[in-house]
């Protein structure tokens, strides 16, 4: 079987999503070091946020199963959230899905996590709007891609 993440490139831009118990649905930015081999089917990366646990300098650096690997995403600069629209929120070093759960005044939305039930406030410039990849594309929420 061929895996989307087989056609990823050294040197691009991806996000690594994590198996770890406290870390499920969050995705970290990473940069490729050595692509998906046959026979691992393993991507070598170097995240931008997660450091080294041997030296907190330096990056993070390792081998992720390809599955959890995807290209980065589109961003939309200046766009405005709704109410009940599911997002991507930058926290703690990754992106973490959620739901605007409140608009707030200066640009700033309050947003719930369901997987840790936290309601946190954030600035626009730290959401995005929530995508998968899907067999190759990006696909935005149910309830945009049906209005």
């Amino acid at each position: 079987m061929v895996t989307e993440a087989e056609g990823l490139k050294k040197g691009e831009k991806v996000e690594v999503s994590s198996e770890e118990e406290g870390l499920r649905g969050s995705w970290y930015t990473a940069t490729v070091l050595r692509p998906v081999t046959k026979k691992t089917k393993k991507i070598y990366v170097e995240y931008h946020t997660l450091m080294s646990e041997e030296d907190d300098s330096k990056p993070l650096r390792e081998s992720v199963d390809a599955i959890l690997v995807r290209p980065y995403p589109p961003r939309e600069v200046g766009r405005r959230f709704k109410l009940m629209e599911e997002v991507d929120a930058f926290y703690s070093d990754g992106w973490w899905e959620g739901v605007v759960t409140q608009v707030l005044e200066n640009s700033r939305y309050s947003v719930f996590f369901r997987t840790s039930r936290e309601q946190i406030d954030f600035h626009q410039v730290d959401l995005r709007l929530h995508r998968e990849w899907v067999r190759g594309n990006w696909v935005p929420p149910l309830e945009e891609s049906q209005s």
